[in-house]
């Protein structure tokens, strides 16, 4: 489903609290602005034809103009963000002046992460563009071009981007990134594993959801995933753990069962062979995350 920015307007700047069940009922694009959500608490899977990724507090979470992608919980708390989106011609004097290469570099490979310092102040001009918008909205001054209000605006965001653009973390490891670009058939058996790799999942059940053959499904999920079945739901599980250990103060043992792993110890090896260390060695490096 295509959303476009509300008529007349190039910018929106929205406060959001969301509960921790929600889920996009479908896939959906922002058919004409760039988005970006300041994630202050909660944990939300999502899921793109390009990249699939985990956002938790503290991250941005930023998304190009026709991007689809659907968001699902990755923790039982409650979803509160900061959401701007923008249109490009909004941003079209930064670009102009110095170039593509500051919105490239942060819609390319979300999610974007940084130090504690960094992160603070980062935030703060969220919550100060949240507070102007606001107010321009509540007086009814006029935001069109030329308008000292639109300048604001501009200036603000613009300081934002370039913050964003130097002090951010971008490490396309934290996404899991696809081969090719998704179908929309395997874009639902990708968020059908995301939605039940805690149960034991069959590569039969899933290729049903596609509406495909076992060996159809089988050869086409593995040439746009770049990694068999069997491969990808570890890979997506091990995702989960990384989530949990990070977000909870649950044992090993307890993530491994609840991710979807029979035997902890058949998890620790996976683990280790993906991401070079044990479980409890990156909870350890990751505490203040």
């Amino acid at each position: 489903m295509a959303l476009p920015l509300p008529k007349g307007k190039q910018i929106t700047v929205a406060y959001r609290e969301i509960s921790s069940d929600y889920e996009m009922p479908s896939m959906e694009v922002a058919s004409d602005h760039y988005s970006l959500g300041f994630m202050i608490k909660g944990d939300r899977r999502i899921i793109t034809p390009k990249m699939n990724f985990t956002l938790h507090a503290g991250y941005i979470g930023a998304m190009r103009p026709l991007l689809y992608h659907r968001t699902i919980p990755a923790s039982n708390s409650e979803y509160i963000s900061i959401l701007i989106k923008f249109s490009p011609d909004f941003v079209a004097d930064m670009t102009e002046k110095i170039g593509p290469q500051i919105m490239e570099k942060i819609f390319r490979y979300p999610p974007i992460s940084f130090s504690d310092n960094d992160r603070e102040k980062i935030f703060s001009l969220a919550r100060e563009i949240y507070q102007l918008y606001n107010e321009i909205k509540e007086q009814g001054l006029d935001i069109s071009e030329g308008s000292i209000s639109r300048y604001r605006l501009q200036n603000l965001l613009t300081y934002i981007l370039l913050e964003v653009y130097d002090k951010g973390h971008f490490d396309r490891t934290k996404a899991t990134i696809h081969e090719s670009e998704l179908t929309e058939p395997i874009m639902e058996a990708v968020y059908y594993i995301e939605k039940n790799y805690m149960k034991p999942l069959k590569i039969e059940e899933v290729a049903r959801i596609s509406g495909y053959s076992v060996s159809y499904f089988s050869r086409i999920f593995a040439k746009q995933l770049g990694s068999d079945f069997t491969e990808y739901l570890c890979i997506t599980r091990l995702k989960h753990v990384q989530n949990m250990l990070l977000t909870t103060n649950k044992s090993v043992m307890e993530i491994s069962l609840e991710c979807g792993f029979s035997y902890p110890g058949n998890m620790t090896s996976s683990f280790k062979k993906e991401f070079g260390m044990t479980p409890l060695h990156f909870r350890k490096q990751n505490t203040k995350l």
